[in-house]
C-alpha cells in the first residue's frame, strides 16, 4: 500500500508492506508494464523508479530514507509529514502553501492535480480547475 508519493512526479514512493511477497502489476495507457515485488518481511519500503531501495520496520527511519531520496532530485522537498502543515491528497503530501491560485497558470494547475491523481476534463478552464482546487483545500479551522 503506497503511504507517501512524490510531490513532484518523480517516481518516489512510502509503502506499507501489507501483503509480504506480493508481486503488483500495472499496465499503463501506453502499453508499459510496471511489476513491484514486495520484500518478505519488513513493514515498510521505499521504492525509486520501480526498484526497492530501503527496507525498514521503523516508520522513522523509512520516511527519513524517503525523505532523502526526494531531496536528491528536487530542492523543494516537504520533510516529514507535518499534521496541520500538510495534507495528504491521494498519498502526496501537499503544503498549505502549494495550492494553486489565480496567478498560477492552466498548465500549472493542471500539472498540480494530475501528479495527484485528480480527474479533470483537458478543456477545463482556469476558473473551473480553481473550484476543483477548492475542494481539496482543508476546512479552515477543522
Amino acid at each position: 500500500m503506497i503511504i507517501r508519493k512524490c510531490s513532484q512526479g518523480h517516481r518516489i514512493r512510502l509503502h506499507r508492506n501489507t501483503t509480504p511477497n506480493a508481486v503488483r502489476q500495472k499496465t499503463y495507457a501506453d502499453g508499459t508494464v510496471e511489476t513491484l515485488t514486495y520484500p518478505s518481511r519488513y513493514n515498510y519500503f521505499v521504492e525509486v523508479d520501480g526498484e526497492i531501495l530501503k527496507r525498514s520496520d521503523s516508520f522513522k527511519t523509512i520516511e527519513e530514507f524517503y525523505v532523502d531520496e526526494c531531496a536528491k532530485v528536487y530542492d523543494t522537498g516537504h520533510g516529514r509529514l507535518t499534521i496541520g502543515k500538510h495534507k495528504l491528497i491521494n498519498s502526496v503530501a501537499t503544503s498549505f502553501t502549494e495550492f494553486p491560485t489565480n496567478s498560477n497558470t492552466v498548465v500549472e494547475i493542471k500539472t498540480f492535480l494530475s501528479i495527484r491523481n485528480i480527474l479533470y476534463k483537458s478543456s477545463d478552464n482556469k476558473a473551473t480547475l480553481l473550484e476543483l482546487v477548492n475542494t481539496l483545500k482543508p476546512n479552515p479551522g477543522g
